[in-house]
């Protein structure tokens, strides 16, 4: 075999050896680029959600720890048509005078207590059909002047118990006509220490109500929030 028969079967092997390579390393490409879209869905990330469910029941609890409320005995001035009169001591009773002619100074009230573990709303309705009905009989005929009349107010004498639209002004609960339900508190805290206030009533007494001992029921309703 001559040199130039040599030569030739050595380019034809070395273009063979060259082509296989290029071969071989474009097919390791091919899988490198492979596996890296494989490791891309490694890192990525998901998230979703759950749901806590929880339900508070109500505790409505609501107790009246002084349920009387004396007003003694008394009589109206007789230079006046009404008499004023206060459950709370220094208030400003006009014209109500005891038995000895001076003026009464009561201090007394219904102390209302949250018992419950619920914010609750209060309000105060009286029995009678309104404040004549009360003072002076049924019909209220025994008082022509017409101006009979029951109001009511809290004091948080337990701190802040009341959280929100005391009714620390009188409103009228009852008039010579007409009984009305006053809300008193819109929102009575029941944490121990301070769950507890006090209600006081104003009443004007007519001259002309009749003499004898008068009554009246007072309910308090609790609703919870």
């Amino acid at each position: 075999m001559n040199n130039k028969t040599i030569v030739a079967l050595l380019a034809v092997a070395l273009v063979v050896s060259l082509t296989g390579t290029i071969m071989s390393v474009s097919e390791i490409s091919k899988v490198g680029g492979q596996w890296m879209v494989i490791s891309g869905a490694v890192t990525s990330s998901a998230t979703d959600t759950g749901n806590t469910t929880l339900e508070i029941l109500a505790n409505v609890g609501l107790s009246v720890d002084d349920t009387e409320i004396d007003l003694g005995s008394g009589y109206v001035n007789g230079t006046a048509s009404t008499a004023v009169v206060s459950t709370s001591a220094g208030a400003g009773e006009v014209d109500w005078l005891n038995g000895t002619g001076s003026l009464h100074n009561i201090d007394d009230a219904h102390v209302l207590n949250n018992t419950g573990s619920s914010v609750v709303n209060i309000t105060v309705s009286m029995d009678k059909d309104n404040a004549e009905h009360w003072l002076c009989g049924a019909s209220g005929a025994t008082c022509p002047g017409d101006n009979a009349q029951v109001r009511v107010q809290i004091n948080e004498n337990a701190g802040d118990s009341c959280i929100l639209d005391e009714q620390t002004g009188y409103a009228v609960v009852a008039n010579e006509t007409t009984k009305y339900t006053v809300p008193l508190c819109t929102s009575f805290k029941p944490t121990d220490g301070t769950d507890t206030f006090e209600v006081f009533y104003e009443i004007t007494i007519p001259q002309e109500a009749p003499t004898g001992t008068k009554t009246a029921t007072f309910t308090y309703t609790a609703e919870a929030q």
